[in-house]
């Protein structure tokens, strides 16, 4: 199952992420549920309390709010039952079909998360989260620790190297470049 981080507030960007222009046409959103479906049967929306009728996907709650990604990620394995979560962000533009195909085919079923990883930092917010490993996520967000490095840390996540240009994300309007 594939889960689009797509409810965050936005505040840096001024304005909801997921209905800008993505350069290759159409918005971010659903550029990435397009991305999302090509690889997943299922595709969820981690919206938050925010929605996106006009896409007719379904969309989670946060477990927890304003937990940030944890608490969508908790949603999305509460849903997804004994299969693992394909986690992706609304926001890397520059994210193909192979990059996903590439993370996925390193993901192995039994081993804990694969996250990608660029040059100078790994990308929690694209990652593969196996069904193992929601207990560990669940007791992280119910003690509050909300980030998702540590969490990758405990649950000996393996790193899957993408071009730079992949993992760029749109975070300030500054960073709208086609």
């Amino acid at each position: 199952m594939a889960a689009i981080l797509c409810g965050g507030a936005s505040r840096r960007m001024g304005s909801d992420k997921a209905r800008l222009p993505h350069p290759s046409g159409g918005t971010l959103l659903e550029r990435a549920a397009a991305l999302a479906a090509s690889c997943c049967k299922e595709v969820v929306l981690l919206s938050g309390e925010r929605g996106y009728p006009e896409l007719g996907l379904p969309a989670l709650a946060d477990a927890e709010p304003d937990c940030g990604p944890l608490g969508g990620l908790v949603a999305a394995m509460r849903r997804s039952g004994e299969r693992a979560i394909l986690l992706l962000p609304v926001d890397m533009t520059g994210l193909t079909a192979e990059h996903l195909s590439a993370l996925i085919d390193g993901f192995r079923e039994g081993d804990g998360p694969i996250v990608a990883r660029g040059p100078e930092r790994r990308h929690p917010a694209l990652s593969i989260w196996p069904a193992s490993s929601r207990f560990a996520a669940e007791s992280s967000l119910s003690t509050g620790r909300l980030a998702l490095h540590p969490l990758l840390d405990q649950l000996d996540a393996r790193e899957l190297e993408l071009p730079s240009a992949a993992l760029v994300n749109w975070n300030r309007p500054g960073d709208m470049k086609p």
